[in-house]
């Protein structure tokens, strides 16, 4: 069981680790927190119950300089009446190689990637919540749709070619007993260095070499829901970090990808003394720019409106290393995949002047690397 982190510019390195590829097998077992918050350890086909938290069994295995590689799903931390089948789930290694498999042979058959939600449903949801907009109880939230692509028979065959097609910072390929996560996402959710933690939240899409992204950083409507995110991660910061030490480094910086460009901001703070890796979690969890403003309002409608689980995606993917620190991104541009069936997701940020046709092709857009092998129908 595999994972292969991967990306075009070094992101997923933490200080002591200086390369663009993180690639773990033969874990020695999995330690999973399921949907009731119960901690197991899974080894050789056997799950073991633990008392202790999963995050602080996580640390107590790389404080003895092993890797814990793997995700916390968006309801991670949260009550829900349709809870995943893992809040979180990690494969412990005892070390890396620099590289993985490169080669591509992953082939696919044409016209398999189908909107389960379909755009109407999609474009009514962006409305519902326009009026709880209107009505004051959120200013932003974000909307997700699920697709599903049928039998996958190489999973990681399709992490290498998805990432070739679309080059990111936080590509990442995750293999568990019964199922693997494929991630092409642009986004780093939080980094810990040391006393430092980092967040770079994404908001502003457009689709790449056309009119929209030319005036990408000209439009109010992008630029403003940026701001409500980058607050929204400063104020999470804030709970966690020593006062006066919440700052904003970056503001709307232009990235390009094979298919669209996007805004990214950067923040950072300095942690408190004595906080655990449990309690930054618990606090930050989930990823604000995939909620909204208000966060504990915004999740109410999503959980409302929306009508698929999240699980890892909108999550936390990445990995704890062996001095303590971590760095995790946002679980966007995923595929959840299982033995017989596999679902990817995106989604759109919502405000009150957004268009719904408008972020319903957003959507879309978000899917073009994958759909360039896949066909939407």
């Amino acid at each position: 069981m595999t994972t292969h982190l991967k990306s075009r510019n070094g992101s997923w390195n933490l200080d002591d680790l200086k390369t663009k590829n993180l690639y773990f097998s033969k874990p020695l077992f999995e330690i999973l927190q399921d949907k009731d918050g119960r901690t197991f350890i899974r080894e050789n086909g056997k799950k073991v119950r633990s008392k202790i938290d999963i995050v602080d069994l996580i640390d107590k295995e790389t404080s003895s300089g092993r890797f814990a590689c793997g995700y916390f799903s968006y309801e991670y931390n949260s009550k829900v009446t349709k809870p995943p089948k893992y809040n979180a789930i990690f494969n412990i290694y005892e070390g890396f190689s620099p590289c993985g498999k490169n080669k591509i042979s992953y082939q696919t058959s044409k016209r398999i990637l189908k909107k389960v939600t379909p755009n109407s449903s999609f474009i009514s949801g962006v409305k519902k919540a326009q009026k709880y907009i209107k009505d004051g109880d959120i200013y932003q939230i974000n909307l997700t749709r699920e697709f599903t692509l049928g039998k996958i028979k190489s999973p990681y065959e399709l992490f290498l070619n998805y990432y070739q097609t679309q080059p990111v910072d936080f590509g990442s390929f995750f293999e568990f007993h019964d199922h693997s996560i494929v991630s092409g996402s642009m986004e780093l959710f939080i980094k810990k260095s040391g006393k430092k933690i980092t967040t770079k939240p994404i908001k502003g899409t457009a689709s790449r070499n056309s009119e929209d992204d030319k005036n990408l950083k000209k439009n109010n409507k992008e630029i403003s829901e940026n701001l409500m995110i980058v607050d929204l991660m400063r104020n999470d910061l804030s709970q966690i970090c020593v006062p006066g030490s919440v700052k904003t480094n970056k503001l709307f910086k232009k990235k390009s990808y094979s298919t669209l460009v996007q805004l990214e901001s950067e923040i950072e703070g300095t942690l408190v003394k004595k906080i655990s890796n449990k309690e930054i979690f618990k606090s930050l969890m989930p990823p604000g720019s995939v909620t909204g403003t208000p966060k504990s309002r915004a999740k109410e409608i999503i959980h409302e409106i929306e009508r698929h689980k999240r699980g890892p995606y909108c999550g936390a993917l990445g990995f704890f290393g062996p001095s303590g620190d971590f760095c995790f991104s946002v679980g966007i541009r995923l595929v959840i995949i299982e033995k017989s069936d596999s679902r990817f997701y995106t989604g759109a940020g919502i405000v009150w002047d957004s268009k719904p046709i408008k972020e319903n092709t957003e959507t879309i857009l978000k899917s073009q690397a994958l759909s360039e092998s896949v066909k939407i129908k």
